[in-house]
């Protein structure tokens, strides 16, 4: 049987955060990620399917940024067969670690979402979406860059 679909939502791809006080240039960016890729696969039991997922996440230090470690939160929402809205969505927090001198990180997240299916039901026209928890200002930031 086939596994859900997995996808990262566009929009919510990238975070880029910015430091405290009103700057919104280049030179006030703390750090920006991006969820750049997943790979997985999917386990069926008599009580559903369990999808597998390794999410790999791509970090930057950016100028204004104190310290060396970056801390994001971003989310896994499954969506029922004819669906968009989801019916389930968990946040999860993570944290990157500039090595010293080091520009980039990133790190893997291996997530497990289980979808309850009765026995024998096939998972193929569930969704999974993934992405970063974005404040408002955060995803008007990222609508505005592309459209550049």
């Amino acid at each position: 049987m086939a596994c859900p679909k997995v996808s990262i939502v566009r929009d919510l791809a990238e975070v880029t955060q910015f430091r405290n006080g009103g700057g919104r240039d280049l030179t006030d960016v703390t750090s920006r990620a991006a969820l750049a890729d997943y790979s997985g696969n999917c386990d069926y039991t008599s009580d559903g399917v369990t999808v597998n997922v390794n999410v790999f996440l791509i970090a930057e230090r950016g100028p204004a940024m104190q310290g060396n470690t970056a801390n994001y939160r971003y989310f896994v929402a499954v969506a029922k067969p004819g669906e968009e809205a989801p019916t389930t969505k968990t946040e999860f927090d993570t944290s990157v670690t500039f090595d010293a001198g080091k520009l980039r990180s990133g790190s893997r997240e291996e997530l497990a979402p289980k979808i309850p299916l009765p026995k024998d039901a096939n998972g193929k026209d569930w969704k999974i979406f993934l992405g970063f928890q974005l404040t408002p200002e955060q995803l008007a930031f990222n609508r505005a860059q592309m459209k550049q």
